[in-house]
This record gives structure tokens, sequence and C-alpha cells, in this order.
């Protein structure tokens, strides 16, 4: 565990947690030793914040540091940037494939990100990425193999926490508790409030069927970012389960208005045309 703790650690825990505020203030106080890495998480923080236009004005598109070519690439998600900055040298730094992973994995391409990722199985961030995607692809058992192979070097890390705590999610009965009391845990050890850690917290009881608290942990997921897409989405998974048709259909439009191409309505618009199909297809 101790090689993994470096100048950056509390920064980089914050970040994960989505305390991107407070990660930004622990960043301004370290010494440039690595400017790369200190600018590299400074702007993911300014992207998570919404902050894509300070991004691209900082970074010019002369740059020759690869790191912030990737960076500039996932600030405009244009993944056709990245072709010319693969190579063997850049994919040797963990920061630029984690990075370069993003990028792909928001143009769709998750098995290119995952060869990227698959270069660095020792570095903590590529690793449990890895698992996120793995689980986003619903490949359950490669989740677990990989954050079972992580628990034996990076237990206590918080990032891992997180990644054993979304499996759980996805492994169901007794572990839904148990991946709500580890998101508890990490909220309460890293004394910050953040809408990515409410969320979770909501996901954990809206699977145990407990939904006055799921909108409890959503409406205090609100009050720390009124504009989280990912609360957003849940809570109109949490209304819809509750048939609370009206606010349902409000979280649903200020989805659609704050991230049009977030990967929930994606998922409801191809539902809605499978539906539409089948009822063609009935209709004939």
């Amino acid at each position: 565990m101790s090689d993994l703790i470096d100048d950056f650690y509390s920064a980089r825990n914050l970040l994960y947690l989505g305390a991107y505020p407070q990660a930004l203030a622990a960043l301004s106080t370290l010494p440039p030793t690595n400017e790369t890495e200190l600018k590299s998480l400074q702007y993911r923080a300014h992207l998570s914040l919404g902050n894509r236009a300070q991004v691209l004005r900082e970074i010019p598109p002369t740059t020759s540091n690869a790191t912030l070519q990737a960076l500039r690439s996932l600030a405009l998600q244009d993944a056709t940037q990245l072709e010319d900055l693969l190579t063997a040298d850049n994919l040797q730094l963990p920061t630029f494939t984690v990075i370069a992973a993003h990028t792909l994995l928001a143009a769709g391409q998750k098995d290119e990100a995952l060869r990227l990722l698959d270069m660095h199985p020792r570095n903590l961030e590529c690793t449990t990425l890895t698992v996120a995607i793995y689980l986003g692809m619903d490949r359950l058992d490669l989740a677990q193999k990989l954050v079972a192979r992580v628990r034996g070097w990076a237990e206590d890390a918080p990032v891992a926490q997180l990644a054993e705590a979304w499996t759980a999610l996805v492994e169901g009965g007794q572990r839904y508790n148990e991946a709500y009391y580890v998101f508890m845990e990490l909220a309460q050890a890293s004394a910050v409030d953040t809408a990515r850690l409410y969320c979770a917290l909501a996901v954990s009881k809206m699977h145990l069927g407990q939904y006055d608290e799921a909108t409890s942990h959503l409406q205090s997921a609100l009050e720390a970012d009124p504009n989280d897409p990912d609360t957003l989405a849940n809570l109109v998974v949490c209304n819809s389960l509750t048939q609370s048709s009206e606010a349902r259909a409000r979280y649903l439009e200020q989805l659609a208005q704050v991230a049009p191409n977030h990967p929930f309505l994606r998922d409801l618009q191809q539902a809605d045309a499978r539906f539409d199909d089948a009822l063609a297809a009935m209709s004939k």
C-alpha cells in the first residue's frame, strides 16, 4: 500500500469521491515538482465541474505534452485526436493511459479502452476503471476476479473500496447492504458531502427497496450538485419505482437539458424504440 502513496494521493482520492472543489484546493497547496501530474488532476477536476471552456483555453492545441493533448481530446470528446498519440512511449505513462481510456469510453470504444488499461495492471486507477468497464459490459465474473486481485495489494485505498462496492451492487442480495456501508464509511472518513457518494448510497437503498431513504439521499445529492446527471437519472428511476409520474417527468426533462448524451437517456431511447418496433410488428 505504501508504494501507492505520493504527493497527489489525497487529491486523487477527493477526485475519485467526486469532491472536485476540495481536490482543487488540495492541489493548490502542492509544489509543481511534477507539473504534468499536477495539471492533469487540476484539469480533470475542472472538467468534472463543467469548466470545459477553461480547460480548452488553458491547453493550447499546439502543446507538445502528450498527457495534456489527451486531456484536450477528452474536453472536446473527440477520440480521433488520440490516433497519433497512442505511441509505445506515451502508453508507458499511466496518467496518459487513464485519460486516453476515458476519452475512448466517451466515444463508446470500450474494447480499445480496456486494451490500453491492461498495460498497467499494477496501477490502481487503471485497474479500478477496468472494473467499472467490466460491470458496464455485464461481465461480473471478470470484475470479481480483478477486485480480488486488487484487494491483495490495495485493499485500503478508497478507489479500491469504491470498486468493490460497485461490484457488490451488481452481485446483489446481502451485498447490497455491504455496499451501502462501504459508501457510508467512505463518506464519513473523507468528511466530504458529494453528489457521487450520496447517489451511491441511494442506489444501494433502491436495490433494498427502501425508496424513502433512497429519495432522501438523492435530495442530499441534489443539494450538493443540483445538475449532477447521475443524480437526476437515479431520481427518474426512483420516482418511476414509486410511481411519482410528475416528479419523474420533471427530472427527466432536467436531465435531457444538462446531459443530453447521458447513457441513461440513450438506453431509454433504445428501449422506447424497441417497444415501438414490437407494437408495430404486433399490429401487422
